[in-house]
């Protein structure tokens, strides 16, 4: 990945967390050595609050008070980003027939009546698809207007094509955050870009060699990485403050107790977080659903790398073109990006011209499913 790139991509992240740039960063570091058990003590807040006065002390006080904080999430964080069966359960669990159905749907000649035994071993997803078949619109496909009962009929009504798109986004929009507090919309907004690049990398596929569903299933499922971050930093934060409190109440602190208690998760560490472990996180949970014919976690695991574009397959070319399309159409919206940084950006990836027409008229926003 180029500077140009780098430094857009954590623009991106930056607008879509809503980072004031304005802001001093909280970079993500772990500390090392004597450093690494380093706690925010009252006594050395205590000290710091006696050398300074007024309003401008507090809100000193207030980011010290934040910084310690955070030495010590970023340890905590560190160390559960690292296990990766704790990173897997902190998201909806799929299941082993799950993968298996994402799989199979990689063979051109899959079948309904392959499908079939598979599907009906996955609870959630045989609701979700009888739920799906049942609405008012679709009713009229059975003669009597009857509701569904029968997932293999539901199958059928839907069709392979159709199902390539169904299953892996019931997949991914399972996995998705339940609150992501004080991020407000963080949730609706991840959804949206994971389905856009999915769609996106759909579409370019279409006119290349590349298999259509394997890319849109890499552009839906590479922000997993993002969501496990997200939960877990949050979750770590909120320990680590609910300690921290404890302890200032404790020792009667009011002050401190006061500065804790207005806190919150940090929009510029909530960042920096994802630019160092969410990619790799998201090849490495979906290296555990063991996948034979669909390239996903390969892919991921290349764009995680950040090899740079000609040293990554078709495949991940095609992803990565997604990516930054998805991207620059937000930053350019939002009036962050200039002509000259989108040329830069564009030539990284070989986003020909061409290609930048047939995104632009593609619904990025919905799916287009012909039941």
């Amino acid at each position: 990945m180029n500077n140009l790139t780098e430094q857009l991509n954590q623009c991106f992240w930056d607008n879509f967390i809503g980072v004031n740039p304005d802001a001093a960063r909280l970079q993500y570091q772990v500390k090392t050595g004597v450093e690494t058990a380093r706690k925010l003590l009252a006594v050395e807040a205590e000290a710091m609050q006696q050398r300074l006065a007024g309003q401008q002390a507090r809100q000193q006080f207030i980011e010290f008070a934040q910084a310690h904080m955070h030495d010590q999430v970023a340890d905590e964080l560190f160390q559960r980003l690292g296990n990766i069966s704790l990173v897997s359960a902190s998201i909806f669990d799929l299941g082993e027939p799950y993968h298996q159905v994402l799989d199979q749907l990689a063979h051109k000649a899959v079948t309904i009546n392959q499908l079939d035994p598979l599907i009906s071993q996955v609870d959630w997803l045989k609701e979700d698809l009888l739920k799906l078949v049942n609405q008012p619109q679709y009713r009229n496909r059975t003669a009597s207007g009857a509701m569904v009962k029968d997932v293999k009929t539901a199958l059928r009504f839907l069709g392979v094509e159709s199902l390539q798109l169904i299953v892996p986004v019931y997949g991914m929009r399972r996995c998705l955050p339940h609150a992501t507090d004080p991020f407000v919309g963080f949730k609706t907004r991840l959804w949206d870009y994971a389905l856009a690049c999915g769609i996106a990398a759909r579409r370019l596929a279409e006119d290349s060699a590349e298999l259509p569903y394997a890319a849109f299933c890499i552009g839906l499922f590479q922000p997993l990485g993002h969501i496990v971050v997200t939960r877990n930093y949050l979750r770590t934060y909120q320990q680590i403050k609910q300690q921290e409190l404890l302890k200032a109440r404790e020792e009667r602190n009011n002050q401190l107790t006061d500065a804790l208690d207005g806190l919150e998760p940090d929009a510029s560490f909530l960042s920096n977080s994802l630019l160092e472990f969410a990619d790799i996180l998201s090849a490495d949970i979906t290296s555990r659903w063991s996948l034979h014919h669909l390239a996903l976690c390969q892919t991921l695991d290349q764009l995680a790398e950040g090899i740079g574009f000609t040293g990554i397959s078709p495949l991940g070319r095609i992803v990565q073109q997604a990516q930054v399309y998805v991207q620059w159409q937000q930053l350019k919206a939002a009036g962050k990006v200039s002509p000259e940084q989108t040329s830069g950006w564009f030539a990284a990836v070989k986003l020909s011209d061409e290609q930048v027409n047939t995104l632009a008229k593609t619904n990025l926003k919905r799916l287009s499913i012909d039941l």
